[in-house]
Parts: C-alpha cells; structure tokens; sequence
C-alpha cells in the first residue's frame, strides 16, 4: 500500500485516482475528529471536512515532500475549525445541546439504555471543555496521533503536548464524576420488602 506522502506526490504530479484514494482513507477519521473537536455538531463537521480537502486540492503546491502527510492535513482542518469555532455564530448556539440518536440495533433495550447513558454523559462532559482541550483529546485517542505528531502539528513541544493532555484528561474527569441529574430515584439503600 503506497503511503500518505507517496500519494499526494502522484497527486501534485496528476494523478486523480491517488488524491480519490486519500479521500478515501482520510474522510472517516477527519469527520470523527471535527465532530468531537466541535462538541458534536454533525453538520459543522461534514462541512469543515470538505473545505479540508478543498484547501488540500487548493493548496497542493504548499507541500513539501516527503513532510509527514498526515498531520499536514489535520493542520488544515485545525485551522478550519480554529476559524468555525471563533465565528460569532458559534459563540451564540449552544454547541452542548444533545445530539438525537439513530435508532437502537441492540435488542436489549436496557442494554441500549446504557451504552446511550454513557455516550451522553461523555458527549456533555465534553462540552465543558475548551476547544483545545478537546482538540488534544480527540487527536491523541481518537486519532490515536503520537505526542511526536501531535508537538509537530499544534507547532509545540512535546512536554506541551504531555501536559495539555494530562490537563485535559483531569478535566473530563472531573465533569465525569459530577452527580447526573436522573428521574429514577437511586437504589441505593432502599428497602423492599
């Protein structure tokens, strides 16, 4: 399989069926990472990924090889979604809004029930947090970038990276562990006889 670098090279040089495969490796994970980098918001990050590979296309002459592809394309969504979040439209919607689901393939629907409990309270525990916070966050574990890759595309040290996530982490954790708000009375200690 020719690697990210090989391919936009045979892209700068002509070769649609190179910037085609690109796309094809690249759509999913990028609308992943936009979709948690943005709070949820579905919408935003289908569009932020196409401007994405709009700039790539745009900008090919502005890749050197044999840089790392990768986090050249995340840079570019970075910025896209650096200018998204500070639009003043964004500052007056509540990105933290629950997002509807898709209707449940489980057929247990207590088992259903849960696992939307959890991502729920994970995508509100999320939104307590800053952009760059969630930014580290979504590209360290949900891109699984390295601390190499990721000092290399934020443009800083890597001991920045390590601490950013470390501070990130401690805060989802914090907001994970507040008291959710449930109409079903707690269990605990009650007696049934």
């Amino acid at each position: 399989m020719p690697s990210d670098e090989d391919l936009f090279r045979a892209w700068q040089k002509g070769s649609a069926a190179a910037l085609e495969a690109l796309v094809q490796r690249y759509h999913a994970p990028l609308l992943a990472h936009l979709y948690h980098l943005l709070g949820g918001d579905v919408q935003s990050a289908e569009d932020l990924v196409q401007e994405a590979f709009v700039s790539l296309v745009r900008d090919a002459s502005a890749y050197q090889y044999p840089r790392p592809f990768r986090p050249w394309l995340y840079t570019i969504a970075r910025r896209l979604a650096l200018n998204d979040h500070a639009s003043a439209y964004k500052r007056h919607v509540d990105l933290r809004a629950p997002i509807p689901e898709r209707e449940a393939s489980e057929s247990d629907p207590a088992i259903w029930l849960e696992r939307w409990e959890q991502q729920h309270e994970l995508r509100q525990a999320l939104g307590y947090l800053s952009f760059e916070q969630r930014e580290i966050l979504s590209l360290r574990y949900g891109e699984q970038l390295s601390v190499k890759e990721l000092a290399i595309m934020l443009g800083i040290p890597e001991g920045t990276v390590k601490s950013r996530t470390f501070h990130a982490l401690r805060q989802l954790r914090l907001h994970l562990k507040q008291p959710v708000h449930r109409d079903v009375p707690e269990r605990r200690g009650q007696q049934y006889g």
